[in-house]
């Protein structure tokens, strides 16, 4: 699969919620996921998106920020605590896509709810 580039402007413009988080803090959930783009910055790469659950993930060493930024990290170390528990069962791949996608899933609806604008 390639990658877009893409400014991160356009990502603000096309995506109202926004999952902004550090490189490799969801690397067990999104593992077996490719990113659809990428930003750069004067220093290099700058972050990989991820479209999921119509919540733009940007991950990264700068990841995208924005006004209607989620954030609540706990949730995120605790789905990914989760995730990495799937890993060290040796599953099937789709068996382990499967159960981290429910679970990527679970996360995204449980940090929409609580957004208000």
């Amino acid at each position: 699969m390639i990658k877009l580039k893409a400014t991160k402007k356009e990502m603000r413009e096309h995506y109202w919620y926004i999952l902004s988080v550090g490189y490799c803090s969801m690397q067990s959930l999104l593992r077996e996921r490719q990113p659809f783009a990428y930003s750069t910055r004067a220093e290099g790469w700058s972050c990989d998106y991820y479209e999921i659950e119509g919540v733009l993930i940007s991950e990264g060493y700068a990841p995208l920020t924005s006004k209607n930024m989620i954030e609540d990290y706990s949730i995120i170390e605790e789905y990914e605590n989760k995730a990495l528990k799937i890993d060290e069962l040796c599953l099937p791949l789709d068996e382990r896509k499967e159960k981290k996608a429910a679970l990527l899933k679970e996360m995204l609806n449980s940090l929409k709810k609580p957004m208000k604008f």
